[in-house]
């Protein structure tokens, strides 16, 4: 299936599901297709026929924008090379979730859960330790009597005991003889959880100059303001309790596509944006508030940029 088709059709399941999700970002310096949002729920999509093109460069840039706005990130795809996809399997390309449409769809719509993980040498599932112990315990099983049923060492079962993985087969075994389940699924709802991230605007050489004296000075008002590669938006600005979604672009007429773009993510995701410009050219652009750099300039703090904001949405 070729990438639009797919992307139909995920967007086609996600409305399914109940959903609110914005157009498809057909821009080539941005690299998520979708974002969507059922009630808490934020969703970051990237599609792709082919997950080999999937690189660590544009998944370090997605983890990124999933961590600052709370979201999950999956990637769906097709193949992996010339191999097929399984159907209710979660693959993992560079630490992100990988699935197939047919699976989004069975876990969102149909509220299956996947409990299947492809890693070198087959599928696995996640094993609860903690309820394996019990349901043995509760059986007046030993390690070793388990382990003989099982074809495996009293060591594996221990180690399964706490917390590691087993090969599908090993837990179908375990699930006939022990009911009821001991398998744990996957969340794929859970927002992405990030350890370090780069918070420096000098420190984001992919950033041309009027960019980073933009955000700067958005600095210097009193927001953080944390650069994002590859999006939309070049940066996210944060206060007390608000995110802003902040565009950085000198004024021209391609300016108006991404515009529109800005106002549909603010809508799903439910933040504000805003996109600062080099001229005092209008309020808003396609319906996303516009401020120049010189009213920037005269701001003197968060809220008195965010009234400007909320004055300019529409």
């Amino acid at each position: 299936m070729e990438k639009l088709k797919i992307l139909s059709e995920v967007k086609r399941i996600l409305l399914d599901a109940g959903f609110i999700v914005s157009e498809e970002c057909n821009f080539k310096d941005v690299s998520f297709d979708l974002i969507a949002r059922r009630g808490e729920h934020l969703l970051i999509l990237k599609v792709l026929t082919n997950i080999d093109a999937f690189t660590e460069r544009t998944a370090k840039d997605l983890k990124s924008i999933a961590h600052l706005l709370k979201a999950s990130l999956v990637l769906i795809g097709e193949r992996d090379g010339s191999a097929k996809l399984e159907d209710d399997v979660v693959y993992f390309r560079n630490d992100v979730p990988t699935i197939t449409p047919a699976t989004l769809r069975n876990y969102l719509v149909h509220n299956m859960p996947i409990q299947i993980y492809a890693a070198p040498g087959g599928f696995y599932v996640k094993i609860d330790g903690k309820k394996l112990k019990e349901e043995r315990e509760k059986r007046s099983m030993s390690r070793g009597d388990l382990a003989r049923i099982l074809h495996v060492s009293r060591r594996a079962v221990k180690m399964y005991e706490e917390g590691m993985d087993a090969r599908v087969d090993v837990a179908a075994q375990i699930e006939e003889l022990l009911d009821p389940s001991i398998i744990k699924a996957f969340d794929l709802l859970q927002p992405m959880r990030l350890h370090r991230m780069n918070t420096r605007i000098s420190n984001t050489e992919w950033m041309y100059n009027f960019q980073k004296e933009i955000l700067s000075i958005v600095e210097n008002i009193g927001y953080r303001v944390i650069p994002t590669r590859r999006c939309l938006f070049d940066a996210i600005s944060k206060e007390r309790r608000n995110i802003i979604l902040t565009c950085v672009r000198k004024y021209d007429f391609s300016l108006k596509r991404r515009a529109r773009a800005m106002r549909d993510i603010a809508m799903v995701t439910g933040k504000h944006a805003v996109i600062f410009t080099d001229k005092e050219k209008r309020k808003n652009i396609e319906g996303t508030p516009a401020i120049s750099k010189e009213e920037l300039r005269k701001i003197k703090n968060p809220e008195e940029m965010l009234d400007i904001i909320l004055e300019r949405e529409i």
